[in-house]
């Protein structure tokens, strides 16, 4: 009867450390997965940009954690508050006078001039920095050799 709990308990110890395995690892290519996304995101918001391109000087009305809001007019007296604020914020004050580039189609896709996707690595290569070393520390200590008991060599004596 031991033996048989004893079985049972090895392998769901094994089962146990696969699972924990197969999640860091996805959890790991996850991460790589969402900052290429976030970088092809913003690289192709430039290209529309880019094709369709529009300027302005708009003003800070707002600056977050997130995001900083700005306004602007696109020329023809339409005045635009895009909702989801401005591409590449970094190092912007409220109250400020910037230079944006805008998509004259849709004028709420917009950047402050001068800044591209490549603004963007850095904080999207954050992600998997962190996330990768903690998956792989995790990784390891699930793995069967930090598991496996030392083997017991027999003494011998010299007489």
């Amino acid at each position: 009867m031991t033996r048989t709990v004893a079985a049972r308990r090895a392998r769901r110890s094994v089962r146990t450390r696969r699972i924990v395995r197969a999640t860091a690892a996805v959890t790991a290519a996850f991460s790589l997965l969402t900052a290429a996304l976030i970088l092809l995101a913003c690289f192709v918001n430039d290209q529309r940009i880019d094709r369709d391109m529009g300027s302005a000087t708009a003003t800070v009305t707002e600056v977050t954690d997130r995001r900083a809001a700005v306004e602007f007019d696109t020329g023809g007296g339409h005045h635009v508050r895009p909702v989801t604020g401005v591409f590449y914020p970094i190092g912007l004050i409220e109250g400020q006078r910037v230079q944006v580039e805008f998509r004259r189609a849709n004028p709420d896709l917009v950047r402050v001039s001068g800044r591209s996707w490549t603004v963007a690595v850095v904080p999207a290569l954050s992600i998997p920095a962190v996330v990768i070393p903690l998956a792989a520390l995790t990784y390891a200590a699930a793995s069967p050799r930090v598991h496996r008991p030392t083997p017991r060599v027999p003494r011998t004596d010299p007489r």
